[in-house]
């Protein structure tokens, strides 16, 4: 009887633990992308940062990239096929960083890029190889209306920011901001389909 009841208890045990790890990989997904979304990646960045600041890191980067004229996507081929690019957007950036950085999808049509010990050189790099990976190869839209399939070639590009600790900032809500500007006044505004720091 006793070990009925201890297996009883044990298999509760172990379903919550089960349920517990699949609620906590919800909250840090993405439901569209399956990439890590914005809380995640703000707690990874606070992470991160004290790691730097407490000399366990040397280097810290970030990147966020936005998709140019996402809205004109979505206008032309309908909101179904923007979530279609996203997805295949973040299956790229994922399989590009793979375990050099984290990719999280930042809203919208924004990801970032955390780079731990990654200096900024560096992260330019890589912002410029995710930015070809997106320029050079077409999004494949696969439609079916009225029961005859098609698939649609779309050409989109991104616009890039990168910043880096500890020269661009010295805590991470600074990191982002630089970043930020970095996306909007040095890419977006200069032209798009770029990288600024």
């Amino acid at each position: 009887m006793i070990v009925d009841i201890l297996s009883s208890h044990f298999a509760i045990a172990f379903e919550n633990a089960r349920h517990y790890e699949e609620t906590k990989a919800k909250s840090e997904r993405c439901a569209l992308t399956n990439l890590y979304n914005y809380r995640y990646i703000e707690a990874k960045l606070s992470e991160e940062f004290s790691r730097l600041q407490n000399g366990s890191r040397d280097h810290l980067s970030l990147i966020i990239l936005d998709i140019d004229h996402f809205k004109k996507v979505n206008n032309t081929y309908g909101h179904q096929c923007g979530n279609e690019i996203l997805c295949e957007l973040a299956d790229r950036l994922a399989n590009l960083i793979d375990k050099a950085g984290i990719a999280a999808r930042y809203g919208g049509e924004e990801f970032i890029v955390l780079m731990p010990d990654t200096g900024k050189e560096d992260a330019i790099g890589w912002a410029e190889l995710i930015r070809q990976t997106i320029a050079n190869r077409p999004f494949i839209l696969k439609q079916n209306i009225d029961g005859r399939s098609s698939s649609t070639k779309v050409y989109i590009t991104a616009s890039i920011g990168v910043a880096a600790a500890p020269e661009d900032a010295d805590d991470s809500l600074a990191l982002i901001r630089h970043a930020d500007r970095a996306l909007y006044v040095g890419a977006k505004r200069t032209g798009r389909n770029r990288v600024a720091e």
